[in-house]
């Protein structure tokens, strides 16, 4: 057992963190003593390593949360200020719910995956639906490090073979064949971090009722391995008990479709942000639909500050760069489906009025505020206050209006 964590039961009122980790962002801190003082059944279920970066907003955060609990959940992140995001193309995943927050004094993104269901499998596809939810609740432990609750390692250390074991496709095959071992990166460096956390009685107390005598063996035998194989992972899936075949959510054909659909959308959208010269790239887009946005000002200003926010947004939202002299029809039409448009001009036509006007000036009072220019609102931002502080307000004046 890690030294990190203690507690097994849900007390109502947790003990409080402990420890040098690096701060948490103060959204992130504020939402997980709401949800310990709302009792909201929940885990930290995926990717613990890395659990530090993801409260300071570099990576998403997934959590496990009783179903019974949605209802109260809604509340509290509306309450924290979270908001909901939908995939532009739709396709969103069964018992998953992607959420968003802004953190008051950084203006970090933070990305909140609410999972009700343990939906996995193959990329583009997640076809399995595997029913340990409420073993991974029952036996969630308090991690006094960071102040939250997370998966039993062992469990996580179950759900992390699985999920590699899962996500086999035949290229991966190949590339083993060619010497490139499947479980490599990220993957290899997650193993070996829980295998240091594993303890072998309490693995198999564990491990065994959920998937068997069988594959509770295989499973120690590949976190003991120096490079776990291909042909590992495949008996593992072959052992576990009920069949991983009978937790899939769709038929072979369903299942060819969907993960065909989505892969191709997915290199549609990156081809579409390579040449609109967007490295980092999401297809997130808000429930409560799009934001057009436009930087006014001295043109080089306004272009830089432009830069800026769309660099911001594009990691976690869909945006569309509308820089320079360009056609408004592209730019409403993206509004429209429900993407952030930033522009560094204002539009023309005049119907094509934007839904925020961020106005870079030197005013003598040098104080931002909210003014009117016709019916858009605008904000008057003090560009001699810095580049730091001007993008500051920009983004919370973004984030207020998404």
């Amino acid at each position: 057992m890690s030294p990190t964590t203690s507690i097994r039961q849900s007390p109502r009122e947790p003990p409080r963190a402990t420890g040098a980790a690096p701060p948490a962002l103060g959204l992130l801190t504020d939402l997980f003593r709401r949800l310990h003082a709302e009792e909201i059944r929940y885990c930290h279920w995926k990717s613990s390593e890395h659990l530090g970066a993801s409260l300071q907003g570099t990576t998403d955060l997934d959590v496990l949360v009783h179903r019974k609990d949605a209802g109260r959940l809604a509340r509290v992140l509306a309450e924290a200020d979270f908001k909901p995001f939908g995939k532009l193309s739709g396709h969103d995943y069964p018992g998953i719910e992607d959420y968003l927050g802004c953190d008051n004094d950084t203006a970090t993104l933070s990305h909140f995956h609410v999972h009700y269901q343990l939906t996995l499998g193959e990329k583009f596809l997640k076809g399995y639906r595997l029913p340990w939810e409420d073993a991974a609740l029952a036996s969630r432990v308090w991690d006094v490090e960071h102040g939250l609750y997370v998966i039993d390692p062992h469990l996580e250390t179950l759900l992390l073979v699985t999920r590699a074991a899962l996500k086999l496709r035949a290229r991966d095959f190949l590339l083993a064949a060619a010497g490139y071992p499947y479980m490599r990166g990220g993957l290899r460096r997650e193993l070996r971090w829980l295998a240091c956390r594993v303890q072998e009685d309490r693995l198999r107390a564990v491990v065994r009722p959920v998937v068997g005598e069988r594959a509770t063996a295989l499973l120690s035998d590949i976190i003991t391995a120096p490079s776990p194989s291909i042909r590992q992972l495949m008996e593992f899936r072959r052992s576990v008990r009920p069949r991983v075949r009978s937790y899939r959510m769709y038929g072979p054909l369903g299942a060819l479709r969907r993960r065909w659909v989505r892969e191709a959308g997915w290199v549609w959208a990156a081809l579409v942000n390579c040449f609109r010269g967007l490295t980092k790239r999401s297809t997130r887009v808000s429930r409560q639909g799009g934001l057009s946005v436009c930087v006014t000002g001295r043109q080089s200003e306004a272009t830089r500050v432009a830069q800026h926010l769309i660099a911001w947004l594009a990691p976690d939202m869909a945006v569309l760069p509308s820089l320079g002299p360009r056609s408004s029809i592209q730019a409403r039409r993206a509004r429209g489906r429900g993407m952030i448009t930033i522009a560094d001009r204002l539009p023309d036509p005049e119907e094509d009025r934007p839904d925020l006007i961020l106005h870079l000036s030197d005013p003598s009072n040098g104080a931002p505020g909210f003014m009117r220019a016709g019916a858009t609102p605008t904000i008057d931002v003090h560009v001699r206050a810095g580049l730091a502080t001007v993008l500051f307000q920009a983004q919370r004046a973004i984030w207020e209006r998404i």
